[in-house]
């Protein structure tokens, strides 16, 4: 079963025709730096921008783009694509020397956005396919430094109580934005360390909180303090993993 395609316009003041494409979620942003948080804090499948938006254009805006991809690259990967719709031919000529994707801003949209939202994906995987922790990933994560990720993971168990409550004590007082934040690092981490079944918990999690359902959120915070003990306990049974060889 396919997920639903998630799209941000950039720039766009005016509706496209597009947005009526079923099946399809269409946000908004008409600034860079509001572009830059949309892009941290949700994934896309797709941005399409107008050529200069405030006082950058395509090739500016690719770059802060491909930048963000990269800063993210080890973590929490974004894999969007950046679609630049182009008004005259030295639009296009700009986009071409610079090979980025962009589609006349008059001509029909439609099939293509079809074919670029419709590309192979790998299949999500189901929560028992995942893995409690990846050593494999892990251990590529870290270019085989295994001394090294086993004193982080370590100092990780001993103060994930703390890192919990960074959680729990906004969301029990109604602070759901510092909550949001404080469970989007934790992902990062929970990513780093390959703990699949936990990162898969705390991204419902941030959905739940980004919803501001205080019993959604703090039903999936306790799930996810259980699968972190069950990562730690998973750990602590396979040492044999972090010999040198």
């Amino acid at each position: 079963m396919k997920h639903k395609a998630n799209i941000l316009l950039v720039g766009f003041t005016y509706s496209l025709s597009i947005e009526s494409l079923p099946g399809i979620h269409f946000s908004k942003c008409d600034s860079i730096e509001r572009l830059t948080e949309m892009l941290i804090s949700d994934d896309y499948n797709l941005v399409i921008s107008k050529f200069n938006v405030g006082n950058k254009n395509a090739p500016e805006i690719n770059q802060i783009l491909e930048s963000l991809k990269s800063y993210y690259a080890d973590s929490t990967p974004k894999s969007f694509k950046l679609l630049i719709l182009t008004s005259s031919e030295s639009e296009d000529d700009i986009c071409k020397s610079n090979k980025i994707l962009y589609f006349p801003e008059e001509m029909n949209l439609k099939s293509l956005i079809l074919k670029l939202i419709d590309l192979p994906r790998e299949p999500k995987k189901s929560d028992k396919d995942l893995a409690i922790i990846d050593f494999k990933e892990l251990f590529i994560r870290v270019d085989n430094n295994r001394a090294f990720i086993k004193e982080v993971m370590e100092k990780f168990f001993s103060i994930q109580e703390s890192r919990i409550s960074e959680i729990r004590i906004p969301l029990e007082s109604g602070d759901f934005k510092k909550a949001k934040n404080s469970a989007h690092k934790l992902k990062g981490v929970l990513a780093n360390f390959s703990m699949l079944e936990a990162k898969a918990t705390i991204i419902e999690l941030e959905q739940a909180i980004v919803s501001e359902d205080l019993k959604a959120s703090l039903s999936k915070l306790n799930e996810l303090i259980q699968k972190i003990n069950e990562a730690k306990n998973y750990y602590h049974t396979n040492q044999d993993q972090f010999k040198i060889f």
